[in-house]
């Protein structure tokens, strides 16, 4: 997420990209996984995946969500 507005942070947290909900094969999957910081771990990700939307926007101003009608072309 810090990438993509051009910063660098320290990941601490191992997160599953595709949440796996129980799944073991999700769970142990390395393709599955991503490195993140805390804050984003529990902010910006928990809350993509409760509301389906990522929050927040690029340094020139466009949405981090793909879906998201200024996006769509």
């Amino acid at each position: 997420m810090h990438l993509a507005i051009g910063g660098v942070v320290q990941a601490t947290v191992v997160d599953h990209i595709i949440p796996h909900k129980g799944n073991q094969s999700l769970f142990w999957d390395p393709k599955n996984h991503q490195a993140v910081c805390k804050p984003c771990h529990d902010r910006h990700k928990q809350r993509l995946e409760k509301s389906g939307v990522l929050v927040g926007c690029d340094e020139s101003g466009l949405p981090f969500d793909p879906g998201h009608h200024w996006n769509k072309q």
